[in-house]
């Protein structure tokens, strides 16, 4: 899961997620083999890690650890697990490494999951935006980028197990005006882990959930649409993804772009 020991993407499933129906279906009836057939279908689509969010309900605590513990005694796949409150619960059950996900930059709450992590040996993955703030430039999330470094510094915890968002947002399409065919701000995106890469000579890793970016499209086109904003990502840097690995033709690619190759030729 970091990048000193693996130098492949980081490919996570994005499945395990209360805004799936059909996680919230097997979380609302307990059911065990729905629930091993959802994880099954993502690390046999090729994912390295799986997301796991299983909503703010009273029991939430109660369904985290059971989601956990079912998938880890068939599979040794590390898990993201949910900045919330039973967050330590969960870290304390995890085999191996787990992920922290996903954290804001509030300084305010920064240092607690910075704590979390590193008493627990977790990554941390960091969204950098604040609570009530919206997407800004790339120049002032840079900024924030930059305070969260300094933070983790301080805290103690390694470089290499802090992933920094650059948040996807979506933006209204200018040839339609309608929010239901809105935009990835790609550009912004791009330029944020390219800074991030030369900021740091390429020793910060940097992750996204790449289906923020197509919200607002169409079922039938956000494959496709992810099918091309990948490589770009990759290109300017990005190291781990979170996604539909249930989508052949993005997993075929994304098991293609190595970020070795990158490394390499931002060295050279």
């Amino acid at each position: 899961m970091n990048r000193h020991e693996n130098t492949s993407l980081i490919l996570t499933g994005e499945d395990l997620h209360i805004l799936n129906p059909r996680f919230q279906q097997v979380l609302d009836t307990h059911d065990e083999d729905g629930l091993i057939e959802l994880a099954r279908t993502q690390i046999e689509g090729g994912a390295t890690a799986l997301d796991i969010n299983p909503g703010p309900a009273k029991n939430m605590a109660d369904r985290l650890l059971w989601v956990m513990e079912t998938i880890q005694c068939k599979w040794d796949i590390p898990l993201f697990l949910p900045a919330g409150t039973h967050l330590e619960d969960g870290l304390h059950h995890h085999r191996g490494r787990a992920t922290i996900n996903a954290a804001t930059a509030d300084p305010g709450k920064l240092d607690t999951f910075i704590q979390l992590a590193g008493k627990h040996n977790a990554n941390l993955v960091v969204l950098l935006t604040k609570p009530g703030q919206r997407t800004i430039g790339s120049q002032e999330q840079l900024q924030l980028a930059i305070d969260v470094l300094e933070r983790t510094d301080a805290g103690g915890l390694p470089l290499s197990h802090i992933f920094l968002d650059p948040v996807f947002s979506v933006r209204t399409d200018p040839m339609s005006w309608n929010l239901s065919d809105g935009m990835p701000d790609l550009d912004r995106v791009l330029e944020l882990i390219s800074l991030i890469g030369e900021l740091t000579d390429g020793k910060a890793n940097t992750l996204l959930a790449l289906s923020n970016g197509t919200l607002g499209l169409p079922a039938a086109k956000r494959s496709s649409f992810h099918c091309r904003m990948l490589p770009l990502l990759i290109d300017a840097g990005l190291r781990g993804v979170i996604l539909n690995c249930r989508d052949r033709k993005l997993m075929q690619l994304a098991r293609s772009l190595n970020i070795g190759n990158q490394l390499q030729k931002k060295a050279a």
